[in-house]
């Protein structure tokens, strides 16, 4: 069946009528109700029955992070082998995963053709809120009605005054002035009864939700634009072309003659009196602005891979997990299969497996002496394989830590080649220089294996400790490897740290090393060029330190000035070093791989050295950022009663040279439409190594400012002009919240007379 308007129609149709589906539990318990998907395509749920206490439960649309057909989930595992279901109910089984992975919702239906029908609605309402942008949705009578329907707590239909200004605070985030309220209340409701129905709020909200920043931005560019009003200001299409030109907005180079200037008004104004005027009004050019063409950063960067892939992998920063299994802290929870789905949709291109003997006789991966729950090496990788190359199509690197007995040692090795087949390297590439690592081009599809092969009796005791540091005496890895396991590590051998010289005698490229931050800290202050030089051939991984059993994470800039490919950060933690390392590998396309700056890939001849950065090795650049307006802000939290008092924290990492941060000042009681108006300079003489990270904070007299929303990204992708910063949530999902600011971009001209240029190196040295 084509997705044709109306096929889909029917579709969504059919899922609103709802089918009866039975819902099976973990511990075998079965619930057959009728779900249906409501009728503002929000959430499904199912009717509730007469021995139902409470609610029926309600599963969100934009909560859903996999549709999986058939057994293809942990739990139905479990039930197979209780015998619970039949291994004939696999074609009318399907899996809805929320919550980030953590849980999960499974059902049979009556036949295959039920099946598939939800499976093919709920899919196509999760693509559809995945390419809404915030203009979308808050012209949306859907969306503006949940609003409505949760405010209305009586059930009659209309909102009172009191539920409408419950609803201004508690839903929206916003403390209106008694006399505003009134007048715009009374502007939309004529009569006497005080409640606006449902066509009135709407109405209600559209009003609410005109910008007053853009407002004065038009009238800015408009003629006789201070004589108009919020209702009837408009840019003609002269008037649109030189705003466009003004701008330098690479997306809109192509508009430049009045006939490209009316495709744009004819895609982004709603009033159909204005459109055919070639009008733009206060709300199209909203709509315009919140479009992907004015996001912050470069939109292609984002979403394409544009950098070259066939430069050794040692020449990439690799996006690498610690501790992948864990969903929470590093002492309770459990094991989980889909954790590592979470972090490999997410880009993540190298994930942890601590493995070690089960009782069964087959491998388990665990957090040994914590309370952390095993689970099966085979139910991982079973389940990991269908998502491996979603996100991208660069190679996965499983890293080992092998803790078992040479018997399960074996185990491991079929049950890797089992599932993994031909994605499975192992063995050298024939066509490729054996002296160098491949590419990631050359690895396409890949996976490899990294893990410890053989016994360190020939290394110091000393550095083999070293490695092993966030292990106790009892829980030390394998020294003794079987050849089939061992085999599987071809281009990953995992050896200890060395200086440069013992290495460049005793490693190729195919070794790589760990270091605990701690250790890396200390290498990097006793000789920062020996450790630079070794990650120009071959790949370092850093990690955080045993000590941490809160799941925090280490600071992954330090490690990333000394090209550093591999550092591992808890992604169960929503700190902000985990809101940096999004920020990092949002870059060419969230592939998991960046290319290293070249002053770092040639550090042997450039000699950089992060600590002491006198030589601009960059073309250094002043940023100009004004913070103007905020739009839909969330809570700090579900559970917080208060009005967020938001303020924004710009902070730029990179080299210690171009580490700064500045705020704004605090607005009181807005989280719905603040406005700062507040300008900040950034001068960042590293511009390839620095990352801009936008931090919107509920300021709180009595406790530390809780973060509410963020976004981070490369300096290298930000964009100039009038721009809005999709803000992401504290777990780095997609928000319709936004932030409004002007980026200016110049070169620093002052900073390359006042150092030594690379450039001139460069060409002596080459």
């Amino acid at each position: 069946m084509a997705n044709t308007d109306d096929t889909i129609s029917e579709l969504i149709q059919q899922l609103k009528s709802g089918a009866v589906l039975v819902k099976h539990k973990r511990n075998g318990k079965t619930y057959c109700r009728q779900f249906f998907l409501h009728e503002r395509e929000g959430y499904i749920t199912y009717d509730k029955s007469n021995k139902l206490r409470g609610k029926p439960r309600i599963y969100h649309v934009h909560d859903i992070d996999e549709i999986r057909i058939g057994f293809e989930a942990q739990v139905f595992d479990q039930l197979v082998k209780d015998r619970k279901v039949k291994p004939d109910d696999k074609d009318r089984a399907f899996s809805i995963i929320y919550n980030n992975h953590r849980k999960g919702v499974h059902f049979i239906a009556p036949d295959m053709e039920t099946r598939d029908l939800w499976v093919k609605g709920l899919q196509h309402l999760m693509n559809k809120r995945g390419q809404q942008r915030q203009y979308h949705i808050i012209g949306e009578d859907n969306w503006i009605l949940e609003f409505f329907h949760v405010a209305d707590k009586n059930k009659s239909n209309t909102l009172s005054k009191k539920e409408c200004r419950d609803l201004l605070a508690k839903s929206l985030n916003i403390e209106m002035p008694d006399n505003i309220f009134e007048q715009m209340f009374y502007k939309i409701h004529k009569t006497k009864s005080d409640k606006l129905n449902p066509e009135e709020f709407v109405q209600f909200f559209k009003i609410l939700t005109r910008r007053k920043d853009l407002y004065d931005l038009m009238q800015k560019f408009v003629k006789y634009g201070y004589q108009q009003t919020m209702e009837n200001i408009y840019m003609d299409r002269n008037e649109l072309l030189y705003f466009l030109r003004l701008m330098k907005n690479s997306n809109m180079q192509h508009i430049n003659s009045l006939i490209q200037a009316q495709k744009l008004i004819d895609e982004y104004e709603l009033n159909t009196e204005f459109r055919e005027k070639g009008f733009l009004g206060l709300d199209g050019f909203r709509n315009m602005l919140l479009s992907r063409n004015f996001e912050i950063i470069e939109s292609s960067y984002s979403r394409q891979i544009y950098q070259n892939m066939t430069r050794p992998l040692c020449d990439y920063y690799i996006n690498t997990s610690h501790n992948t299994y864990l969903f929470y802290s590093q002492i309770s929870g459990e094991s989980n299969p889909e954790a590592y789905n979470r972090v490999l949709l997410m880009g993540c291109r190298a994930v942890e497996l601590d493995c070690y003997d089960g009782d069964d006789g087959k491998p388990i991966v665990k957090h040994a002496f914590t309370l952390v729950k095993s689970c099966s090496l085979e139910s991982i990788i079973r389940r990991i394989q269908p998502n491996l190359f979603k996100a991208s199509p660069y190679p996965v690197i499983l890293n080992i830590e092998n803790h078992c007995s040479p018997a399960q040692q074996k185990q491991m090795a079929q049950i890797l080649k089992t599932y993994l087949r031909d994605h499975l390297v192992t063995k050298h590439l024939s066509d490729k220089d054996p002296s160098v690592l491949p590419s990631p081009e050359d690895l396409k599809y890949k996976v490899l294996i990294r893990g410890k092969s053989t016994s360190t009796s020939t290394i110091s005791n000393v550095m083999f400790q070293e490695e092993l540091d966030e292990y106790s005496s009892q829980n030390s890895l394998r020294k003794d490897v079987e050849p089939e396991l061992s085999e599987l590590f071809v281009y990953f051998m995992n050896v200890p740290y060395q200086e440069n010289d013992y290495t460049k005698e005793n490693y190729t490229p195919f070794h790589s090393s760990s270091l605990a931050e701690k250790n890396f800290l200390k290498y990097a202050q006793r000789d920062p060029l020996d450790l630079i030089v070794q990650t120009t051939w071959r790949i370092l991984r850093v990690y955080p330190d045993g000590l941490r059993q809160d799941s925090s994470n280490l600071d992954p800039i330090n490690p990333w000035n000394f090209g550093v490919q591999m550092v591992a950060l808890n992604y169960q933690t929503d700190d902000d070093m985990m809101a940096l390392y999004y920020g990092k590998f949002r870059d060419n396309g969230c592939c998991g791989y960046i290319l290293k700056p070249d002053y770092l890939i040639k550090a042997h001849k450039t000699k950089f050295n992060p600590w002491n950065s006198s030589i601009n090795f960059d073309q250094p650049q002043i940023l100009t950022i004004t913070i103007i307006s905020g739009q839909f802000l969330p809570r700090s939290s579900i559970k917080t009663k208060d009005i967020p008092d938001p303020y924004v924290r710009i902070s730029t990492h990179g080299l210690p040279c171009d580490q700064q941060t500045q705020k704004t000042q605090v607005v009181d009681n807005n989280g719905f439409d603040p406005i700062w108006n507040e300008t900040f300079e950034f001068r960042i003489r590293f511009p390839q190594m620095c990352l801009m990270y936008f931090s919107v904070l509920d300021y709180d007299t009595l406790s530390d400012d809780d973060r509410i929303a963020y976004f981070s990204a490369p300096v290298t992708m930000i964009q100039e002009g009038y721009r809005h910063i999709y803000l992401r949530a504290n777990n780095n999902d997609e928000t319709h919240s936004t932030l409004f600011v002007h980026v200016d971009i110049r070169n620093d001209g002052n900073a390359n007379n006042n150092n030594v240029n690379v450039q001139n190196i460069i060409r002596i040295q080459f």
